[in-house]
């Protein structure tokens, strides 16, 4: 990786970190814990490709994971917001460039989305043990996922990669 992709990959890393700091929990049977990481980590994707929605987003909130409560949560988060990551930027790739059609930007959330829906509810079910009380996780998960929606605005306002480079 040259020296400018490294610089960006550690940016986009720490700025999900952080922005998942920024959130509120919820009550039980609503979801846990609300965030603006996932928002994060849907511009980055959409702006940026899937190579950085998928490192930012899976070590950024795996990182915040492991500095907070919920460290135990840190493996599932990891590889759902990898995948996740990877799947909105990859979807939102056209022969128009990155994050240049709406179509496929939104498409692109809602496949990222329905990745950390599912993946949740499968980590939590299975690896953490909770069985079907995983679904109470769910509405938390969609609230995330329509904060990702603002993305769509935002994306608009921000310049190119070249821009940046140069």
């Amino acid at each position: 990786m040259k020296t400018k992709q490294i610089v960006l990959t550690a940016m986009f890393t720490a700025m999900v970190m952080v922005t998942t700091f920024i959130g509120i929990d919820t009550p039980l049977g609503a979801g846990g814990y609300i965030h603006l990481g996932t928002l994060t980590m849907f511009v980055i994707a959409l702006k940026f490709g899937p190579r950085y929605g998928a490192i930012s987003g899976g070590l950024g909130a795996a990182l915040f994971d492991v500095l907070s409560r919920y460290f135990t949560w840190a493996p599932g988060t990891l590889i759902i917001r990898l995948v996740a990551g990877f799947v909105v930027g990859r979807v939102a790739l056209s022969s128009a460039g990155q994050g240049a059609n709406k179509t496929r930007n939104l498409l692109g959330i809602l496949a990222g989305g329905a990745v950390i829906v599912i993946g949740y509810f499968i980590f939590e079910s299975v690896f953490l043990g909770t069985g079907f009380a995983a679904l109470s996780s769910i509405p938390g998960n969609i609230v995330q996922i329509v904060l990702g929606l603002f993305s769509l605005y935002i994306i608009h306002q921000i310049p190119d990669l070249e821009d940046l480079e140069n």
